[in-house]
């Protein structure tokens, strides 16, 4: 069996002993580890005999012990080291790009945004081709794989690990041998939630289509779909007395609408791969929705009326109170609900383009935007029928405004989590603020008797605000530099630094180290940390790249996970006791330097 295996060995107790980090790479003298190890990575192909000129596949599996993670092969931050499958160049073998399998989105306290990581058991495919030409017998494969591993406290030095394939090659005529069929054969290519869409798709179309249709009525449980009760109740509001059956009719094109776009952008995004997911983690996309819905909510409280776009009435004439104004109307809402919604259901769109189903995907998109327009199709007779109640101006008035505030919510419920890991959080708000006011202000709010002068002017002050909240959002996303008078040293500059009779801190940090981003952004921003710090030699060691600098620092100081701070008294003796191996707090952190310059 072309097997090898590599044992990748962490024993960490962070913040306690540190970190002993130590790889093994022959094949032969992988020794077993104790339950300390945090990676395994065991190397499969799918033949051991093969023909020149045919292909073959290579599966690295690595199996991440829980409670760590390493950063995916795209983690989204650029700092980060990612996840690489690198094979050594032959001439008579050809590799296509390696297949790397879906991440998941993490939250982690030394991040603002969430990061894209592997957990658990992965697995990463390649798939390579024999030249015509090439020698019979042993042709061994070989290749590095580069990772990095961290927990929810370290980030550990990148590693990279050699690897070796045997692969016997054989004259034409001779038979091969497949091998490792249960790993090729497993579900390597599709993430959990994938898998279970696409065993839902197997089971038969009939119980697809119900799974879809109960999946999309299962949708109106989430925060996404509360834009379209408002947009709702408005539209059919203003649709003028009819009878309840022709009511039903006009909120039917009214649902088919929706379904239709919602079918169209999950497509999409299914094509695009797990783009909404990870759009929804950069802040300004977020702002970006958030202002959308707080202008709904603008028009709830009377600001503008939320109606059929003009342009795309012109052409219709009076059929905006009929069938093709109403399914008009509900492309228009769909497009509200549609991108958020396929952030949720991430595993269907994933799924469909996996499979290349693209027909079927669409009628089961279809349904399943059906299923989630299935209340609204009540939603809606209800509202055209509220003209007929007593007094129902003002029950609509009203309706309207608890709309209003319940859009102002699902706001929130979507801006807390960006701005509850932002330093600056009243600067976040503010400019938020700021940028809904310029475009309500300046642009959307229709008041009677505007000049066009006037116009002009509040579309200037419109402009400014905006301006104004784009700078403060920017500010609080990057906020300044700690005033920390750091010394960015090598060992001699320490040495010298000792002479100020001073004691000393020295953080060992790196780029991609995400605690060493939160130990910044938190500790080292802290006004009394930055106070106490004027009483030390403050050094930084880079990391990011150890060259014989940081790896001789590293070495005196046994730094074995980052970040790292080690104090050292003013009489030039290392603390032990107050070292620091992860994230700490200001408080914290304001405790060890007092007991350090104390001693």
């Amino acid at each position: 069996m072309a097997r090898m295996k590599s044992l990748i060995k962490f024993t960490s107790l962070c913040g306690v002993i540190g970190l002993l980090l130590s790889v093994s790479v022959s094949l032969s003298s992988a020794q077993p580890d104790t339950d300390s190890n945090v990676v395994r990575v065991e190397i499969y192909a799918s033949h051991e005999r093969i023909h020149p000129g045919e292909s073959f596949q290579a599966a690295i599996v690595a199996a991440i012990r829980k409670g760590f993670h390493i950063n995916s092969h795209k983690p989204g931050d650029k700092s980060l080291m990612p996840t690489v499958v690198k094979f050594d160049d032959r001439n008579d073998i050809a590799f296509s790009p390696v297949r790397y399998p879906e991440p998941v989105l993490k939250s982690f306290s030394f991040s603002a945004d969430k990061l894209s990581v592997y957990e658990g058991r992965i697995v990463i495919l390649a798939r390579g081709k024999l030249s015509e030409d090439i020698s019979l017998g042993d042709a061994k494969i070989s290749g590095i794989l580069a990772y990095q591993a961290c927990n929810g406290q370290c980030c550990f030095m990148p590693v990279s690990v050699r690897f070796e394939i045997p692969l016997e090659v054989v004259r034409a005529g001779k038979p091969v041998k497949l091998i490792n069929k249960d790993i090729f054969q497993e579900r390597t290519s599709f993430t959990p939630d994938e898998l279970h869409a696409k065993e839902l798709i197997e089971r038969g179309l009939p119980y697809a289509l119900l799974a879809f249709f109960l999946f999309g009525l299962a949708l109106n449980l989430t925060p996404c779909v509360y834009p379209v009760i408002p947009m709702t109740v408005s539209f059919f509001a203003g649709q003028g007395e009819g009878k309840k059956r022709d009511m039903f009719v006009l909120a039917s094109f009214y649902v088919v609408g929706i379904a239709f776009i919602f079918s169209m952008l999950g497509l999409v995004s299914g094509v695009a791969g797990k783009q909404w997911g990870f759009l929804f983690q950069h802040p300004w996309f977020v702002i970006f929705i958030v202002i959308i819905i707080l202008s709904m909510a603008a028009g709830m409280f009377g600001a503008f009326e939320i109606t059929v776009p003009s342009y795309l009435m012109t052409k219709f004439g009076k059929a905006r109170q009929g069938a093709i104004g109403s399914f008009i109307m509900g492309l228009t809402v769909g497009v509200v609900i549609a991108p958020c919604a396929a952030g949720i259901v991430i595993g269907l769109v994933g799924v469909v383009a996996k499979l290349g189903i693209a027909a079927r995907g669409a009628l089961l998109f279809f349904v399943m935007g059906l299923g989630l327009g299935l209340p609204y199709l009540f939603l809606a007779t209800f509202s055209g029928l509220l003209r007929r109640l007593p007094k129902s101006g003002m029950w609509m008035v009203w309706v309207r405004k608890l709309f209003g505030i319940l859009l102002i919510g699902v706001a929130l419920y979507f801006l807390i989590p960006h701005a509850k890991r932002i330093t600056d959080q009243q600067g976040f708000y503010l400019g938020v603020l700021a940028i809904f006011g310029g475009l309500l202000l300046g642009f959307l709010e229709h008041g009677e008797g505007y000049s066009r002068g006037f116009k002009t002017v509040r579309a200037i002050v419109g402009c400014l605000l905006i301006l104004a909240g784009w700078f403060l959002v920017e500010q609080a996303l990057h906020p300044k530099a700690a005033s920390i008078h750091w010394v960015h040293s090598d060992n001699q500059s320490i040495e010298q630094s000792k002479k100020k009779n001073r004691p000393i801190m020295i953080d060992f940090y790196a780029a991609w180290c995400g605690a060493c981003k939160e130990l910044d952004r938190k500790t080292f921003t802290n006004k009394r940390v930055v106070e106490k710090s004027s009483e030390f030699i403050m050094v930084k060691v880079d990391c990011t790249s150890p060259d014989d600098r940081c790896t001789e620092l590293a070495k005196k100081f046994r730094v074995r996970g980052l970040p790292t701070v080690v104090f050292i008294s003013a009489k030039e003796e290392e603390l032990n006791s107050l070292r620091v191996v992860g994230f700490l707090g200001p408080d914290e952190m304001l405790r060890r330097m007092e007991r350090a310059s104390a001693k």
